[in-house]
């Protein structure tokens, strides 16, 4: 899955921010520690004329998700 990489910084300026009446951001960290952001082609259209129009200029990646911690032992 590609999304948009993020700083530390970034990604705490736009965390649960609304972009829209009912669309917020939410932000990932991948395996390598690497924050991303994922934003769909309406998601685009809707932020371009906006303050976080700077997103679509963002480097974009691969984003790997971590492996999940095991699950504890049936009992």
């Amino acid at each position: 899955m590609i999304g948009y990489i993020l700083t530390i910084e970034q990604k705490d300026s736009i965390q649960g921010q609304y972009y829209a009446p009912f669309e917020i951001f939410n932000c990932v960290k991948d395996i390598n520690d690497v924050w991303y952001t994922f934003l769909t082609d309406d998601d685009k259209r809707l932020i371009i004329g906006t303050q976080y129009e700077w997103l679509l200029s963002c480097p974009q990646g691969e984003y790997v998700p971590p492996i999940p911690p095991p699950f504890p032992p049936q009992s």
